[in-house]
């Protein structure tokens, strides 16, 4: 079917060709050589990249804050009744109030390793220390073993 055309170059196809470019029979010429190839001998300037770098670092590092810090003064926690602002203020009211030295944190621990908790019995106080006796019993076995060691070899040295 024969379409009429009022020039004589193609219309265009209605889909496109997505068939890839035909390979170039002909090797491609050189780049014309640049008086200052890569720009070389040019100097950097050191003392700017610097102070840029210091400024971005800076940016980068208040827009940090910035997120952490988010709802600080009006986001109340799940769970919580106050702020985070709030929490902070009583937090440095008591520490004001209290001069005893005495920290809000858990049992202290003192040089045995055993916790200071006089909230309850102790419930250990019933049970023997098995590993008292067998270290007790081991030791002493063990200086019978020496002696007896040492009296066959001065023995047999006579």
């Amino acid at each position: 079917m024969p379409v009429t055309s009022p020039t004589l170059v193609p219309r265009p196809p209605i889909l496109p060709l997505v068939l890839p470019r035909a390979p170039q029979v002909n090797p491609t010429p050189l780049p014309k050589l640049d008086r200052y190839p890569g720009r070389m001998d040019t100097r950097r300037d050191l003392q700017r990249e610097i102070e840029d770098l210091s400024d971005e670092e800076n940016e980068l590092e208040s827009d940090n804050v910035m997120i952490r810090n988010r709802g600080f003064h009006w986001l109340i926690p799940i769970g919580r009744h106050t702020t985070q602002l709030e929490e902070k203020n009583e937090a440095e009211d008591d520490s004001e109030g209290s001069d005893t030295g005495q920290s809000g944190g858990g049992p202290s621990i003192n040089e045995d390793g055993e916790e200071n908790d006089e909230s309850g019995p102790d419930l250990d106080a019933s049970m023997e220390d098995m590993d008292e006796g067998e270290t007790a019993s081991t030791d002493a076995e063990e200086v019978n073993d020496v002696t007896e060691d040492f009296e066959e070899r001065s023995s047999d040295m006579s």
